[in-house]
């Protein structure tokens, strides 16, 4: 078979997956309504930013306006958005005429990107994966290239930015433990869909042998680190960690346990936990975040239940600062409870020992680098799969502890309080390893910059764009000027 019989077998396969994707989206389309409808009704929990979600985002847009390069970087969720803030950060600083468009599926995510500092010249919700909707909102951005974070990808979302020549680059790309073998199954469907991303920037080796498992293209695969390393993690003065205590009803020196976005079944054992450590560390102190703040009434639940007072930080919020419910400090241990948003990164500041939850339940872990960054010791469970490669470092250097039961927890966590020689030396090389581990936003932002670079001569005007709609001819994005693996 010559290279071209080749090249248009793989057109026209492309083309059956394209239709095949597009019909099964049809076929859903009743269900999916019908989701959309319970989620209103039944939870009452509307969807925000319908409109947006349409391809109504001309409002949106406007800061785009122009004949600078647009930069649209697409995250998921708040935990992406923070994964990403850094690289766009080193965008701008390469080149700092580009516009930057955000979109985000969730509304956390929205409210991420102000706590991160994106100031984005454009936020939307990221559209609906249907061909008329796509094209509406690339009509609309008309980008330079497409960054998307982790494993982002659509079907129609690449098929169109093939079509008109926009190069797509995934950042900070991860494959799941949990999300590995079900691509597997559909790997035609991978296969096709990356064979429409012109560059892959790779958390670690592991995440780039996944990638190119399910078809990706190995030259177009490289490895750039994990750029939660480069977020910029918040210092605490000595001013803050004292009002917070004050505020949580500690003593300036009584040491801490805090239990990080905890998830449910996991308040259950820190409370254990935490009462047969008082045996031995009596001015011992609890702060218990939740994951998801609208459980701090559950969370409330479970400390009367094992015979503590409980203070609500939300509660005291409302009040001025004092929670009208919560005893005075005395006799009665109480246990704080962080029930809001936005706080938990400088409440690592006042802890001794710190346990990151959704790991000892199987829910895959949470980003233990911000106690790390401060210094302090990072305890987790076993179910680390979302944060595989972090986990594997700070293990390795010795700043995060894995635990795999109630004893385990209490275990670890005493040897730690014991220790001052340890805990002197998690302070002393936690900020080290964040150093160490640092740069992959830059390496990124590099390749994105290049990438935009030659996706500014693909464009064409919108008219001529929606002229195009042969499927069968359809191209991948051509990557013969992508930048070279960088040695080692």
């Amino acid at each position: 078979m010559t290279e071209q019989q080749g090249n248009a077998n793989r057109r026209g396969g492309s083309g059956v997956i394209w239709a095949l994707y597009n019909v099964l989206l049809v076929l859903l389309l009743p269900l999916i309504g019908l989701y959309l409808l319970w989620r209103l009704f039944g939870r009452g929990k509307p969807l925000r930013g319908f409109g947006e979600r349409m391809g109504a985002i001309h409002d949106r847009v406007a800061g785009l306006a122009g004949d600078d390069p647009v930069v649209w970087v697409h995250a998921v969720s708040a935990g992406e958005v923070a994964a990403v803030a850094p690289v766009i950060r080193q965008v701008r600083i390469i080149e700092p005429i580009a516009r930057i468009a955000l979109s985000t599926v969730t509304e956390t995510g929205r409210q991420m990107s102000s706590k991160r500092n994106v100031d984005p010249d454009a936020l939307f919700y990221f559209p609906f994966d249907v061909p008329l909707v796509v094209d509406r909102v690339l009509d609309a951005v008309r980008p330079a290239v497409i960054a998307l974070v982790e494993t982002e990808i659509w079907p129609n979302m690449l098929h169109a930015a093939a079509r008109r020549g926009v190069p797509v680059i995934i950042v900070n790309g991860r494959l799941s433990d949990r999300s590995f073998p079900r691509a597997k199954l559909l790997r035609p469907i991978f296969a096709w869909m990356l064979s429409n991303v012109t560059l892959i920037c790779a958390q670690s080796q592991e995440d780039a042998d996944r990638f190119v498992a399910l078809g990706a293209d190995p030259d177009r695969v490289i490895v750039t680190g994990n750029s939660k390393f480069d977020e910029q993690f918040p210092q605490v003065t000595e001013a803050e960690a004292n009002k917070l205590r004050q505020d949580f009803g500690f003593g300036r020196e009584a040491p801490v346990f805090l239990a990080a976005s905890t998830h449910e079944g996991e308040e259950e054992i820190v409370l254990r936990a935490f009462t047969q450590l008082r045996v031995t560390h009596p001015d011992l102190q609890l702060v218990i975040a939740p994951r998801h703040p609208e459980r701090g009434s559950r969370v409330e639940e479970l400390v009367h239940d094992h015979g503590y007072a409980a203070y609500r930080r939300s509660r005291a919020l409302e009040h001025g600062g004092t929670d009208p419910v919560a005893p005075e400090t005395g006799a009665q241990v109480r246990v704080a409870i962080l029930d809001t948003m936005g706080e938990l990164a400088r409440v690592y500041g006042i802890s001794t020992v710190s346990f990151v939850g959704n790991s000892l339940v199987d829910g895959g872990g949470h980003n233990i680098l911000q106690p790390v960054a401060l210094g302090k010791p990072a305890i987790f469970g076993p179910h680390m799969q979302n944060f595989r490669d972090i986990a594997a470092i700070c293990r390795s250097e010795g700043v995060g502890f894995e635990v795999s039961s109630l004893d385990d927890l209490v275990a670890e966590t005493d040897r730690l309080l014991n220790s001052e020689g340890d805990l002197a030396l998690v302070a002393a090389r936690g900020p080290a390893v964040i150093k160490k581990y640092s740069g992959a936003s830059r390496r990124c932002a590099e390749h994105v910059v290049e990438l935009a670079g030659s996706g500014v001569s693909h464009q064409s005007s919108p008219s001529r764009q929606r002229d195009r709609t042969d499927v069968q001819d359809t191209p991948t994005a051509d990557t013969s000027d992508a930048p070279d693996q960088p040695e080692g």
